[in-house]
């Protein structure tokens, strides 16, 4: 484990010492839409920050209620003590309050209660949340602003940065959405500590991505620290989230609309992984879950391409079990996989586009692999 020294870590050069005191600024670089992603260790300096922002003075929280009797007390006190007004709106604590039902039922009390004042909605939670809030955002008076506050590693690692927000459609997840960026994402690290495990595991999931797509420094981190990460340690997830969070905010940067091939990078493991999520009807599996399965199966697909070493492929897998994330599925239908694939937007038009892992910090957007390759392979992966 990296030790303080001054202002950073002795033997891992380069790396800031996440001091808990800290607050680390990293900027989203989008013109007029930029903004910043503050890293934490509590919500104190929030209501300066939505100041400087111009956000509120009416706020409208978005949670799940056992999340808001948790730790709701300290961030409602906060924004509350700041001056702010605030209002909070409860939604199912699952994958499935991502739907138009729970989205219209958001509208509707926005519209009752914020009669007077247009509101800053405000995600205090994981990525369901944050999908959710972000949508209803972007729709709501054709489009009014929020903030993210994750409260998931999932989350503040990679799905409250970027503006992708969306609901569900029993065919495929995502399948309505927009790209609406957020104001600020506040990522207070110090929630994490009471995650569960199978939670946390569903983070450790999306961050592996990010170490094998663009990162062989964390990557070999993640090899270092597994206990750590499994087990929650306060440096161990500001470097984490740290890390990735520079990632995501570089690449949308550069790709705000994944038009320029940069951003489809991050969809590393997700072809797989949101169709095993669809197919299931978003019950069975985390979506850190599916998009191991998912990494498992692009980095066994690249070898076979000849586009990845074998012992790359095997240090992936070896990673993904040491942290207790599944490689296969058993008794999902393959069937129901390959028609929830139609959906992929990279599969339009009759094209097959993977992403694929080169080497351990590297992957590509590639046309070059036969379908019916992929498909042959996939069984290996997704059995009866």
């Amino acid at each position: 484990m990296c030790r303080p020294a001054g202002r950073r870590c002795v033997g891992d050069a380069g790396l800031v010492d996440p001091s808990i005191h800290a607050m680390t600024v990293i900027r989203v670089g989008l013109r007029e839409r930029s903004y910043p992603i503050y890293v934490a260790d509590s919500y104190r300096h929030l209501p300066q920050i939505l100041a400087r922002q111009r956000l509120g003075p009416l706020l409208a929280v978005v949670s799940h209620r056992r999340l808001l009797d948790r730790f709701g007390g300290e961030l409602l006190k906060t924004l509350r003590r700041g001056g702010l007004t605030v209002i909070t709106m409860t939604v199912p604590e699952s994958e499935l309050s991502k739907s138009s039902r729970v989205a219209q039922r958001l509208l509707t009390q926005l519209a009752r209660r914020a009669t007077m004042r247009l509101p800053v909605l405000v995600a205090f939670g994981g990525g369901v949340v944050g999908d959710l809030t972000g949508f209803v955002a972007a729709v709501f008076r054709r489009g009014v602003p929020y903030v993210q506050l994750p409260t998931t590693l999932l989350a503040q690692v990679d799905s409250s940065i970027g503006g992708k927000v969306g609901i569900d459609l029993p065919e495929a997840k995502n399948a309505v959405g927009a790209f609406y960026q957020p104001r600020v994402v506040f990522d207070h690290v110090g929630v994490l500590r009471s995650l569960p495990l199978r939670q946390r595991r569903s983070g450790l999931a999306e961050i592996l991505k990010y170490a094998v797509m663009a990162d062989a420094w964390l990557f070999r981190f993640l090899e270092r620290h597994v206990t750590a990460c499994l087990h929650g340690n306060p440096q161990v997830d500001r470097v984490m989230v740290e890390r990735c969070a520079r990632i995501k905010a570089r690449v949308v940067s550069r790709d705000e609309r994944e038009t320029r091939g940069v951003r489809t990078r991050l969809n590393l493991g997700h072809t797989l992984g949101h169709a095993l999520e669809a197919a299931t009807g978003y019950r069975r599996f985390t979506h850190g879950e599916a998009i191991a399965v998912g990494l498992a199966y692009a980095s066994h697909l690249s070898v076979t391409q000849g586009l990845m070493a074998t012992a790359a492929r095997q240090r992936i897998i070896r990673l993904l079990r040491a942290l207790g994330l599944p490689t296969a599925v058993t008794g999902v239908s393959l069937g129901a996989v390959k028609r929830a694939l139609r959906y992929d937007k990279k599969f339009i038009r009759g094209k097959s586009r993977w992403v694929l892992p080169t080497q351990i910090g590297r992957a590509i957007v590639t046309e070059g692999v036969p379908m019916s390759e992929a498909m042959r392979l996939m069984r290996e992966y997704v059995k009866p």
